[in-house]
């Protein structure tokens, strides 16, 4: 097998420079080329010195959709200057969107954006083809600064500027596709100047186990690059997008929400929540610019003048609006590089609410704590009181797979936080119905090997005439790729085989090792050999070491459904692509039980910690799905590339 293929060369597109000026109009820099036309909006406004951003409308990325099943765009890669809230840096992004064949919520055939990238909207059936150009420079560029604060040469493993941070792919993060080329290869190497077609399809009327046919499941899923060594370089700038499948005739969320919604509908929200880690302080030129890789793999307290924060479709805090007891979906991805999410509702009291805005007062503080150190210890956070204040809203799909009922939130006695906390790379689609008032949507912070503060991720402000055409529903219906395993006479639901695996983070002179089952990640050796058809049973686990940490478990190609956390069954069984490997709470290790099954699709692909420099740094497998009877796993760490 040859896992890094070069694509064929291609034509650098121009450096794409987009601002806003002070009234928060457009400004396109002079080297844009000619046929390209504006976006419908870019999302923040520009200040000056540093000061807070006023909340602005939520901005809704561009998106393009299929038409008589096919989509056939280009997608160009750029360096480019961004603006998100306060701060202004260069950074890499889908700047360039072409559509050869489809629909578009923009006007002509080719748009500029910049952070998220845009959205695809495809159903089961679809043909996506996509032309991903790369008009990056060479490696050494603007995006990637010498690491002044930290030292030349970048974290351990060498991943640091000038090696291959501008060498790219494309991932459909989520996807039942087809893993191997021109699909989800992410084995890929696209340099500079370098282009590559992809084609995707979306499987409809597949055969499954028990003699029936189903359909890829309508839902929530995104793209982003991973080329190993730089994904974490890459998503951390932003390079992210939404996927969005829909199945009008088989999927009941897609039936009662729209972004346009008709009679009977109620309005679906996107919520593309990247994470930004922003050096505010350098001290090569003193300029704003994205945290170089040493900084985003650094443990303990972040270097001084490091900034990390959520944003909203490239916003911070903006504004969503309400009717009281109108229904509405939220599509939440979490497209960030490590922290996990863990998000509640808060209603401002009517006192700390302006009543010339409908928005919270400057001062007002929704949380009460922060992240403190007593000097004693490590920083700690009190999540709990504050999460017993949320009012109520609805988890009605996980990683794009619906429920069979609407699961109310917060949970009332919840195993552990790995059922409510979406980690990094995971989605979570929430119904919420608010009485008339401002509400907050709020990250509560999180501890790990570094301390998130809590965050307010948008403003939700209820008001108007009531809307009670539409009301929460009690039963939803689940994909028919993913049913349940409560029968295990069924075809397609009797495990045929088991495995663990061990993620564990160690420290020796070298520096940290971020290993599965003791190795790092060879791009030459097949640590998990599966045949097509088998129904697995895994057992993962997160060695307790000193620095113990939660690790985001992401499998290509195959969702499963969680049995099992800590050694306690779920309160609500839920299929995942994405999950939180949890640490035991008690000096031991953790550990997460799932069920899979490997259909349709042979080939090999990956699993990884999505904590993304962690995969970069090894904490990373390549799995292999065969038909015919798997060799003797290795036993030895050698590595040979090809």
């Amino acid at each position: 097998m040859i896992f890094q293929k070069k694509p064929s060369s291609g034509n650098n597109r121009p450096h794409v420079a987009l601002t806003l000026d002070r009234r928060g109009f457009l400004t396109v820099g002079a080297t844009l080329g000619a046929g390209f036309l504006l976006p419908e909006i870019t999302g923040c406004s520009s200040v000056d010195d540093g000061n807070p951003v006023a909340n602005g409308e939520l901005f809704t990325p561009a998106s393009v959709r299929s038409r008589d099943g096919v989509l056939d765009i280009e997608l160009t890669i750029t360096e480019t200057e961004v603006t998100v809230g306060q701060y202004t840096f260069m950074t890499r992004a889908y700047t360039g969107l072409k559509v050869n064949h489809g629909e578009s919520s923009f006007d002509g055939t080719t748009y500029t954006g910049t952070v998220p990238g845009p959205s695809i909207e495809l159903r089961p059936g679809d043909r996506l083809k996509l032309k991903l150009i790369n008009a990056l420079p060479d490696d050494g560029s603007a995006v990637d600064p010498q690491d002044c604060a930290m030292g030349s040469g970048g974290h351990a493993g060498g991943h640091g500027a000038g090696t291959h941070n501008n060498t790219t792919n494309l991932h459909t993060h989520g996807l039942h596709v087809d893993p191997g080329p021109p699909g989800d290869d992410v084995f890929l190497a696209i340099g500079p100047g370098e282009s590559y077609d992809f084609v995707f399809d979306i499987p409809r009327d597949i055969d499954m186990p028990d003699g029936t046919k189903a359909n890829h499941p309508a839902g929530t899923y995104w793209y982003h690059p991973h080329m190993h060594g730089s994904t974490a370089i890459q998503v951390a700038g932003g390079m992210a997008g939404a996927i969005i499948i829909r199945d009008e005739e088989r999927d009941d969320l897609d039936r009662l929400f729209s972004t346009e919604p008709g009679p009977g509908q109620g309005k679906e929200q996107l919520l593309v929540v990247g994470e930004l880690m922003i050096q505010t302080e350098d001290s090569c030129d003193g300029k704003t610019r994205l945290a170089t890789y040493g900084e985003m793999a650094h443990g303990g307290p972040l270097p001084p003048g490091v900034d990390e924060f959520f944003h909203v479709n490239g916003q911070l805090n903006p504004i969503i609006r309400m009717r009281p007891n109108e229904v509405q979906r939220f599509r939440v991805l979490h497209t960030g590089f490590r922290a996990p999410l863990d998000v509640a509702f808060l209603r401002v009291p009517d006192d700390q609410v302006d009543a010339a805005t409908s928005l919270p007062k400057p001062d007002h503080d929704p949380f009460g704590y922060a992240c403190v150190s007593s000097g004693e210890g490590p920083p700690t956070l009190d999540r709990d009181e504050v999460r017993a204040k949320s009012v109520t809203y609805y988890q009605v799909a996980t990683d794009g797979i619906t429920y069979g009922a609407p699961l109310k939130m917060p949970l009332a006695n919840p195993v552990s936080e790995v059922e409510y906390v979406i980690p990094p790379g995971g989605r979570v689609d929430m119904l919420v119905q608010f009485e008339a008032g401002t509400y907050q949507m709020v990250a509560l912070g999180y501890l790990d090997f570094v301390c998130w503060a809590p965050q307010v991720l948008a403003t939700v402000v209820v008001s108007g005439e009531p809307d009670t055409s539409l009301q929460i529903p009690q039963v939803l219906t689940p994909p028919a790729l993913y049913p349940p395993f409560d029968d295990t006479s069924k075809p397609g639901n009797e495990v045929t085989n088991k495995r663990q695996l061990e993620f564990e983070v160690t420290q020796d002179a070298a520096g940290q090792h971020f290993t599965i089952d003791g190795r790092t990640f060879c791009e030459s050796r097949v640590d998990q050999c599966i045949l097509l058809g088998a129904v697995e049973e895994w057992t993962l686990t997160n060695k307790f070491t000193v620095g113990q940490g939660v690790h985001p478990f992401h499998i290509h190609v195959n969702s499963f459904l969680v049995t099992s956390i800590n050694g306690k069954s779920p309160t609500y069984p839920i299929w995942r692509d994405t999950c939180l490997v949890p640490m035991s709470g008690t000096n031991a290790d953790g550990t997460l039980k799932f069920l899979s099954r490997f259909l349709h699709f042979k080939g090999p692909y990956v699993l990884h910690c999505h904590i993304l420099e962690h995969e970069d740094e090894g904490m990373m497998q390549l799995v292999e799905v065969q038909e015919a009877a798997c060799p003797t796993p290795p036993v030895d760490d050698s590595c040979e590339t090809e």
